[in-house]
C-alpha cells in the first residue's frame, strides 16, 4: 500500500510579506491521518491551508487509480520498491514539462517531497496569482493515523525555488 499526504499551503500576491510568511509557518507539519482509510492499493490525504479561507484546514481521503495522479505524483514498481516521479503540471513556475524522479521506497521506508511553486489563472482578462508550498509525505508502508508523526524520512528531495524574483538568497556554509 503506498500512502501519500500531500499538504498544500496556497496564497495570493496580496499576502507575500513577512507577516503573511509567519502566519503560514508550521502549516506543512505532518498531520495525522484519518482514523478509517480506504483499503486500496493508493491512498491519498490531500491537506489545503488556503489564504483565502483564513489559512483554515482543508481535508480529503482519495483512493484508486487516479489519486496519485490529482497529487501530481507518478508511482512505478521495481524489484526494490516504489519508484516516486513528480510533475506538477499547471505551474507557471518552474515549469515542470515532464516527470522527474524523487525516490525509491523500499517496503516500509517513507519519503519527503518537498516544492513550491508559482501558479496563473485561466482567464486572460483578468489572470490571478497565486502561490503553493507542498510538502509531500509518501510511505510504502500500510496506513495508519500516526504514520507520518513519528517517522522520519529515509528520503528527502527539495525542490523549492525563490518564487518571488530577484536574487537568490545565499545560505551559509
Amino acid at each position: 500500500m503506498v500512502v501519500i499526504q500531500r499538504i498544500r499551503v496556497r496564497w495570493s500576491t496580496d499576502a507575500r510579506r513577512a507577516g503573511d510568511a509567519d502566519l503560514r509557518r508550521g502549516l506543512s507539519d505532518a498531520r495525522r491521518l484519518p482514523e478509517s482509510l480506504p483499503d486500496a492499493p493508493v491512498v491519498v490525504h490531500d491537506v489545503l491551508a488556503d489564504h483565502a479561507d483564513g489559512y483554515r484546514i482543508t481535508e480529503q481521503v482519495r483512493s484508486g487509480g487516479d489519486a496519485a495522479t490529482s497529487t501530481s505524483l507518478q508511482f512505478s514498481v521495481t524489484d526494490h520498491g516504489v519508484t516516486v516521479h513528480a510533475c506538477a503540471r499547471g505551474a507557471v513556475y518552474p515549469l515542470q514539462d515532464r516527470p522527474t524522479r524523487l525516490f525509491t521506497l523500499a517496503p516500509g521506508k517513507v519519503g519527503l517531497y518537498r516544492a513550491n511553486f508559482r501558479f496563473r489563472g485561466q482567464c486572460c482578462c483578468s489572470a490571478s496569482w497565486w502561490y503553493e508550498d507542498w510538502t509531500v509525505r509518501v510511505a510504502n508502508a500500510p496506513g495508519r493515523p500516526e504514520l507520518f508523526l513519528h517517522r522520519a524520512p529515509q528520503h528527502v528531495t527539495d525542490r523549492r525555488v525563490q518564487l518571488y524574483g530577484g536574487r537568490a538568497r545565499l545560505s551559509a556554509a
